[in-house]
């Protein structure tokens, strides 16, 4: 069983959610709940943290695949524009984000270089392993690319590149 090719996305993927967590706690509480263009920072958050929760499942069956039930309320859709009266803390968020990552492990531990090819479900040979897993890490990185500007816009702290093939601060 080889697993070369898994632990690379593996180290990269999970690169990728230390960035995510990093964000979440570089930034203020101001920013935090504030709003730009008209979605509040944290909806922008939840957005790609849910569809990790959501694309990296155990099973792409008709199960449970949510780590945390939140009120259906709370849409994906960053152009609902109804967030009034909707919150998440950074604390709730990291925790989720820490479940996922919990849940991430396990799918990692049961995939080999050989599954990484194979359909997630059904024939359908666009959504295998290795593309849902590159998918999540492209979407993450762009969102947490988007809300770095917000940041550096009010001169705070970013979620600076991270690599675990490299030494801090490269």
């Amino acid at each position: 069983m080889k697993r070369v090719v898994t632990e690379a996305m593996r180290n990269q993927f999970d690169s990728t959610l230390h960035m995510a967590n990093v964000l979440m706690k570089v930034c203020s509480d101001e920013i935090w709940s504030a709003s730009y263009h008209e979605v509040p920072f944290w909806q922008q958050v939840f957005h790609y943290v849910y569809f990790v929760d959501f694309w990296m499942r155990e099973q792409y069956d008709e199960s449970e695949w949510r780590t945390k039930i939140f009120d259906d309320a709370y849409t994906t859709d960053l152009y609902e524009g109804c967030f009034e009266g909707l919150y998440i803390s950074r604390e709730e968020m990291l925790e989720y984000l820490e479940a996922i990552q919990a849940k991430t492990s396990r799918i990692f531990d049961s995939l080999d270089d050989e599954k990484l090819g194979c359909p997630v479900y059904g024939e359908n040979p666009q959504y295998t392993y290795a593309d849902v897993i590159t998918g999540q890490i492209r979407h993450i990185m762009y969102n947490i690319g988007y809300l770095n500007g917000i940041l550096r816009q009010f001169g705070m702290p970013e979620s600076d590149w991270y690599s675990y093939n490299e030494p801090e601060g490269s």
